[in-house]
């Protein structure tokens, strides 16, 4: 740990170990923390692809199942934020889902143990909150996920806590709600896509029920300010927007940056919940998509809205690009990089 200090205010500087280092998230907070001057140390496995990775960080090679590997990986480091994670709201493998992100994380938060590190840095999700029946969700709000993912994040959280109380090793866990934004390749992709090429031919009736989706530079910017403050230790923290939208919202705003009309067809629930189910194994014979399930249209009819009050006041973080904008530099990024094919 460095204090620089150039004639301006102090500024502590930390040695940080990220896993997950060519994730969606994990690249940019590595790019972010080499920018402000912290030493950085990226954790991968073996078969990763690390071509993106900056040239000027050091790369340790470990497994969350092979104990030795991650006690040689977190040596001479501060802080450990960990992204590393089985991510897929309909995995093919929902056992090792739970395997690498309960067993694989509680592997690591106790390879710090004794070591120099100061703090584990948790990268949950608001999918341990699920829908919120009286909006806004907080952090004291009742669990109950939507998805399997979700119940795979609540266990995990309460094993950090645990290790925590035994051990004494600080933790924060954060709790990003959807992210998008340049390179989000998942929900947001899907959508646009399918609503781009037209293959979304109705809707539900009622879509005034709320979602939240996060700019990834917001959750950058979260994750970064959880290095030094000593007063979001041991808490769990959610990073969300300041304002919701509303599917309808969302669809509007997507279709018009899609440069398409929305869908004019709308149906009740329930019978957009049977069209999706019977879809679904046409849609998903090659890969299970997220937007092609009954699952979905739950979704749709549910709120997913959160308070970020916690961050603000512990972190003395705040969102600073709108969900519009977001959900606008997403599909522009899709468009730029091929992935859509802009028409005449």
């Amino acid at each position: 740990m460095r204090v620089l200090s150039r004639g301006g205010p102090r500024q502590v500087l930390v040695k940080v170990l990220v896993t997950g280092a060519s994730g969606f998230i994990g690249k940019r907070v590595i790019s972010k923390l080499l920018e402000i001057g912290h030493e950085v140390v990226a954790l991968v496995r073996e078969t990763s692809n690390t071509e993106g990775l900056p040239k000027n960080i050091e790369i340790r090679v470990a497994d969350l199942f092979d104990i030795p590997s991650l006690e040689s990986a977190v040596q001479d480091v501060n802080v450990v934020i960990h992204f590393a994670a089985y991510f897929d709201f309909y995995p093919s493998d929902e056992d090792l889902m739970f395997k690498v992100n309960v067993e694989g994380t509680t592997n690591l938060m106790n390879a710090c143990v004794g070591t120099d590190v100061e703090r584990f840095i948790y990268c949950s999700s608001t999918e341990t909150i699920g829908s919120v029946r009286f909006p806004p969700g907080t952090e004291d709000t009742e669990l109950r996920p939507d998805f399997s993912y979700g119940e795979s994040k609540i266990l995990t959280e309460r094993a950090i806590r645990e290790i925590t109380e035994d051990t004494g090793l600080a933790h924060i866990i954060l709790r990003p709600s959807g992210v998008t934004g340049e390179g989000d390749l998942y929900i947001v992709y899907e959508v646009a896509k399918e609503l781009y090429n037209g293959k979304v031919f109705a809707l539900p009736r009622n879509m005034s029920s709320q979602i939240m989706f996060i700019h990834v530079d917001d959750v950058v910017a979260g994750f970064v300010a959880a290095l030094i403050p000593m007063s979001a230790l041991n808490n769990t923290i959610i990073l969300c927007p300041d304002e919701a939208l509303s599917w309808k919202e969302f669809v509007d705003v997507v279709t018009e940056r899609l440069g398409v009309k929305p869908p004019r067809l709308r149906v009740p629930g329930i019978l957009a919940k049977f069209g999706m189910v019977l879809m679904s194994p046409f849609k998903n014979r090659k890969k299970m998509t997220f937007f092609w399930h009954g699952k979905s249209v739950d979704m749709i009819l549910s709120n997913h809205v959160y308070s970020n009050e916690k961050a603000k006041r512990l972190l003395g973080w705040a969102p600073q690009v709108s969900m519009v904008e977001a959900f606008q530099r997403a599909i522009d990024w899709y468009f730029e990089n091929g992935l859509l094919e802009r028409r005449s």
